[in-house]
């Protein structure tokens, strides 16, 4: 059971070797782009979701 364990666990870190030979490397960033803040209604300070206005006149009745 132990060498069943052992070549497993080999075996794996021979593919983790592997695997990162194989990857690109990525190139770094040249900065750090910052989302958007998020838009919110003018009216009831609650989130825009998506492209439409805001359904805060159809809540109120």
């Amino acid at each position: 059971m132990i060498k069943i364990v052992t070549f497993f666990l080999i075996g794996m870190a021979i593919l983790a070797i592997f695997g990162r030979l194989r990857l690109p490397r990525l190139p770094k960033p040249r900065g750090r782009t910052k989302l958007k803040a998020p838009r919110r209604c003018p009216r009831c300070g609650g989130f825009i979701v998506g492209s439409g206005p805001c359904n805060c006149e159809e809540r109120d009745t």
